[in-house]
């Protein structure tokens, strides 16, 4: 199969395979709206959220609005709701923007430019190390075997 066109046709045999397989399986499973995902109206929206703010429903309201910000806030102004004076939200600070590829890399400290000798020349000559010979250690002494088997006793003398 070392043959580039045997390669692309089996590449591109495969990528169809999935891409139907895919339409298919999304087909099955996507079939309609979810029972857990329903739309409503912003009319029902502001009237649940009314309910909520009747009721003191902290948790449900503090978990709309971090479920969709954009959303919760917009029904916010709708119902005339606002947030207490000196309560206000502070802006989160932006994100860093993305690095740019052409920045200047900066120069290295000084302390790294500075050369130990005058020349390449200069340079001291590796000295050759001796090696390191260690001493044989004796060999250990053979113990018997806890498993190894006991020799008989001795019979006792015959009467």
């Amino acid at each position: 199969m070392s043959d580039p066109s045997e390669v692309a046709l089996l590449r591109d045999s495969l990528t169809r395979e999935a891409s139907n397989d895919a339409y298919a399986i999304a087909q099955q499973i996507f079939k309609g709206p979810q029972p857990d995902v329903s739309r409503v109206s912003n009319e029902q929206l502001d009237e649940r959220y009314r309910q909520a703010f009747a009721s003191d429903d902290r948790q449900y309201l503090g978990q709309e609005a971090t479920r969709d910000p954009a959303q919760f806030l917009a029904a916010m102004q709708r119902l005339g709701v606002s947030m207490p004076p000196g309560q206000e939200l502070q802006p989160e600070a932006p994100l860093p923007k993305s690095a740019k590829a052409n920045v200047p890399v900066p120069k290295p400290p000084e302390s790294a430019l500075q050369q130990l000798y005058p020349s390449p020349q200069a340079v001291p000559a590796a000295q050759p190390v001796a090696p390191m010979v260690l001493p044989t250690p004796a060999p250990a002494p053979v113990q018997p075997s806890p498993l190894a088997p006991m020799p008989a006793p001795p019979l006792p003398p015959a009467a």
